[in-house]
C-alpha cells in the first residue's frame, strides 16, 4: 500500500499514516525498513497493513520512498568497534621501550632511584591508551526497538568498554529494572578500575618524587 506519514511523535518513536484510501494506520519507529534518517511528517511511504490483537490497522515494513531499503543485516545495529590508530601503536611501542629500559637500568645498576624515572613514559603511555574515544557515527540504532538514538556519556562509555550492541534510553532503563544486579556491578566495576588507575599514577608520582628528592639529597652530601 502507498501512504503519506500524517503524524509522527518523534519522542515516543510512532506516528500514523494515512493511505491512498485515507485510512489512518498507526506504525512504529521498530517497522521502518529504510535507512539514514527518522521518519518526518510528509513523507510517502511504501507498506503493509495488519490488524493488531485490538482490531486496528497496524503498518509493517514501512518503507520511506527517498531512502534506500536496508537489508537485514542493516535494520540492526551496525557499530563499529573501538579500534587502534597509528597515535596508539606509537604509545603501544613507547610503553614497551620504557618498561624494558627500565628494567635493563634497574638490573644493571640494582638501583631503584636510578631506574624509576624511565618508567614515567610508561605511565604516561598507558593513560594515554586508556582515554575515551568517540565514535566516528553520532548515532546508532538501538539494538531493541531499532530506534535512532544519538551518542550519549552512556553510550559512549560502553562502546569505549567494546561493546557494539547499545541500547536506547528506554530500553536501558527497561533492561536494568530487569536486571538490578547489573547495574551494581557495573557500578563496582567503574569505581574499581578509576581507583586502580589513581593508584597507580599517585604510586608512582610518590615513588618518582621520592627518588628525585634522594638524589638530591646525595648530590648535596
Amino acid at each position: 500500500m502507498n501512504g503519506k506519514i500524517s503524524q509522527w511523535k518523534d519522542d515516543k518513536g510512532f506516528g500514523f499514516i494515512t493511505s491512498e484510501d485515507g485510512q489512518k494506520v498507526f506504525f512504529h519507529i521498530s517497522s521502518l525498513t529504510t535507512k539514514g534518517r527518522r521518519p518526518e511528517i510528509g513523507d510517502t511511504v511504501v507498506f503493509t497493513s495488519k490488524t493488531d490483537n485490538q482490531n486496528r490497522l497496524k503498518a509493517s515494513s514501512v518503507a520511506i520512498n527517498s531512502l534506500t531499503k536496508a537489508n537485514k543485516y542493516q535494520e540492526h545495529n551496525q557499530v563499529e568497534p573501538k579500534t587502534k590508530n597509528s597515535f596508539d601503536y606509537i604509545l603501544i611501542l613507547t610503553l614497551i621501550t620504557s618498561l624494558l629500559f627500565t628494567a635493563y637500568t634497574y638490573f644493571k645498576s640494582n638501583s631503584v632511584e636510578s631506574s624509576i624515572i624511565f618508567g614515567i613514559p610508561a605511565v604516561i603511555a598507558l593513560i594515554l591508551l586508556g582515554r575515551e574515544k568517540k565514535p566516528k557515527n553520532s548515532s546508532f540504532n538501538c539494538t531493541k526497538c531499532k530506534k535512532i538514538e544519538r551518542y550519549d556519556t552512556r553510550t559512549i562509555s560502553a562502546w569505549n568498554r567494546g561493546f557494539t550492541h547499545l541500547y536506547c534510553n528506554a530500553c536501558h532503563v527497561q533492561w536494568l529494572r530487569n536486571n538490578p544486579r547489573q547495574e551494581k556491578n557495573h557500578s563496582s566495576n567503574k569505581s574499581g578500575g578509576c581507583l586502580g588507575a589513581f593508584t597507580l599514577i599517585v604510586g608512582t608520582s610518590l615513588f618518582g618524587g621520592y627518588s628525585v628528592l634522594n638524589w638530591i639529597v646525595q648530590t648535596l652530601i
